[in-house]
């Protein structure tokens, strides 16, 4: 093999996007998108993030996380680690297993008792293993003791000609359903913080900061003249959601009339299509189903216990 493992360096920030868009042809990561995922991530550690090196030449990478710090007001997971990028040359036998067992030695030694393919956020680059696109490396990571957890889907809907749901009237008396503004900036906040504890209440901290416009709301008016946040949704650029309605108020179509905003916005801006990475087959047949979403990819979310 005559490779040499050793943790990542700076001088490696252009040769690993460019071995990694190699191997990963479904999921070109830019440059920039590497150094700003991968290296500027507050848990990223050099010595999860192993090259392979021969003459100089990178011939693998992987990128296993152990968290650092708590990601804000979501469960704890101080007992998982992570591994979200793996890459080895096809001609370098036994190189992917050498690499595989160095990150889960590393996780080990920082007290992981399980590692998971890939559910990491906010770093994640896809849920877990395309089924399709990467099945030799679904077949690599289950010989080596990883099970599948669930199979998540991604779907994508055309814009133009208009969805199929965009324009239907979903009029509820006492019930806004729009555009987010800064007046409801508490109320928002608190919403996902007690229905979406994790990396949702990220999302909608920085959209507020920065984009304003990719945010939607359900606001329900009460009798007192009160509003209550009752649901979101947020698209940036192409890419739809995350999207949320409170545990009390689903069954009202609530997620409908928010979908159905949030195309809207999207198409007036210009985008032709809408898509989102990560799904269940139960929400793909309520929601997106009927808006003319349809499965582009399926992902093998992995797990295995050290």
């Amino acid at each position: 093999m005559n490779c040499a493992v050793r943790p990542y360096r700076d001088e490696d920030v252009y040769q690993v996007p460019n071995l990694l868009r190699r191997c990963l042809h479904a999921d070109p990561i830019s440059n920039q998108r590497f150094l700003s995922q991968v290296v500027l991530d507050p848990n990223f550690d050099p010595e999860g993030a192993l090259v392979a090196v021969d003459h100089n030449e990178l011939r693998g990478f992987i990128l296993s996380i152990a968290r650092r710090f708590p990601l804000e007001n979501a469960p704890d997971d101080s007992h998982r680690g992570y591994i979200t990028l793996a890459c080895a040359h096809p001609e370098r036998v036994g190189l992917g297993s050498l690499l595989l067992g160095m990150a889960e030695d590393f996780l080990r030694r920082r007290g992981r008792s399980e590692v998971w393919v890939s559910p990491y956020a906010p770093g994640y680059f896809m849920p877990g293993v395309d089924v399709a696109a990467y099945p030799g490396a679904l077949e690599f990571f289950s010989s080596r003791g990883y099970e599948e957890v669930y199979r998540p889907l991604a779907m994508e809907t055309s814009l133009w000609p208009e969805p199929r749901l965009a324009f239907q009237s979903l009029d509820e008396d006492g019930l806004y359903v729009g555009p987010f503004g800064p007046t409801l900036t508490l109320a928002l906040l608190e919403f996902v913080r007690e229905e979406f504890p994790g990396d949702w209440v990220r999302v909608v901290r920085e959209a507020i900061a920065a984009a304003p416009e990719r945010l939607l709301v359900a606001v329900r008016t009460e009798d007192d003249g009160s509003k209550r946040v009752v649901g979101f949704s947020h698209f940036d650029r192409e890419r739809f959601g995350p999207i949320g309605v409170s545990s009390g108020e689903r069954g009202k179509r609530i997620g409908q009339r928010l979908m159905v905003e949030t195309l809207r916005a999207q198409r007036e801006q210009g985008y032709r299509t809408s898509w989102f990475l990560w799904s269940d087959d139960r929400t793909a047949v309520r929601l997106y189903d009927h808006a003319g979403f349809n499965e582009v990819r399926r992902f093998a979310v992995l797990k295995k216990t050290l």
